[in-house]
């Protein structure tokens, strides 16, 4: 059994000037120790971040494709320096080719719509720079929609009306749709959208709402929804997205357990997956690096899963998405 996880923010550090080691690292997630436990592959997210945290490292905020192209370049040069442990994938074919030779599978993914720019050109862009999956917003309004919220009307709200268009381009064109902290009224719209267009969606990094009651979490009429569409959600290692307590600081699996037993009596064992946000939640996690990953498996088993049910929680689930959306 390999891991496939869809979410870590590895790569940010590099978008502040920072020197980024994907292969060891001091960080929770490294090619060296993702390999020696036996990962399959990884998404690595390009979150856009906005102006105060520039300012913190004395900066300037680029605009957001010039940001994205930084963290694609480490991610790129670092690829290169490690060619014979990792390398690109962009879509099944070349995850399975990696596997043959050895190699972990590394995704590139961007977190929020916004790096677009407001024209579908830029995501012709995006996709050249070898994003494959995009989640619509991050925690603030875009040109495509807006993020979840607490506040009942905030969190209705749609997604724009370029953003639907955008959707429908990202189907067609072979990118994967992410969720994940996406308002209520705009995961709606995807659900519609996705099912005219026979394509899967997933919320990369996100828990089950009646397990938590955060606004980053999903509903179990959600949950139902992405399960219909053929879609996959990720488990999220933050605490305040696992803890029955909010806020907390605390991250257990018991707690990961929780919600995994949930998500599976709600909307079936092929809506499970891994998304573990590593790198970008802190905090005291039980699972607070890539080689803790097997004690949550070790756990989910002693609890009843089969071999073949953490299979799809760990691998498969995501590799069928994969199959299905990207080109």
């Amino acid at each position: 059994m390999g891991y496939l996880d869809m979410h870590c923010d590895t790569l940010l550090g590099a978008g502040y000037g920072e020197k980024i080691d994907l292969f060891e690292n001091q960080m929770a997630v490294d090619w060296k120790r993702m390999k020696a436990t036996g990962f399959s592959g990884q998404f690595y997210a390009m979150c856009l971040m906005p102006e105060d945290s520039f300012q913190k490292h004395g900066m300037k905020k680029p605009d957001d494709m010039t940001f994205m192209k930084t963290l694609s370049n480490c991610f790129y040069q670092n690829l290169e320096a490690h060619s014979d442990i990792a390398a690109f994938a962009a879509n099944r074919e070349d995850l399975l080719r990696n596997e043959q030779q050895g190699k972990i599978s590394c995704f590139l993914s961007a977190e929020d719509g916004n790096g677009i720019g407001g024209k579908l050109e830029g995501l012709e862009e995006m996709y050249r720079m070898g994003v494959r999956m995009i989640s619509i917003t991050w925690n603030h309004e875009n040109c495509l929609g807006y993020p979840n919220s607490f506040d009942a009307d905030k969190m209705a709200l749609p997604l724009k009306p370029f953003g639907r268009e955008m959707i429908d381009a990202m189907n067609r064109m072979g990118v994967i749709v992410d969720v994940s902290h996406l308002s209520a009224g705009g995961f709606w719209d995807v659900v519609e959208i996705c099912k005219q267009n026979h394509k899967p969606f997933v919320a990369s990094h996100s828990n089950a709402r009646a397990m938590t009651p955060h606004s980053r979490n999903m509903t179990d009429e959600m949950i139902r929804a992405l399960a219909e569409c053929g879609g996959v959600m990720g488990l999220n290692y933050c605490a305040s997205f696992l803890s029955p307590e909010i806020p907390s600081r605390i991250s257990r699996i018991d707690d990961m357990v929780r919600h995994l037993k949930h998500i599976y009596q709600v909307g079936g064992i092929d809506c499970m997956g891994m998304g573990g946000d590593l790198d970008g939640t802190f905090g005291d996690l039980e699972v607070n690096a890539v080689e803790k990953t097997p004690l949550l498996f070790d756990r989910l088993k002693k609890e009843g899963f089969t071999e073949s049910e953490l299979d799809k929680i760990a691998y498969q689930n995501v590799l069928r998405v994969i199959g299905e959306t990207l080109k």
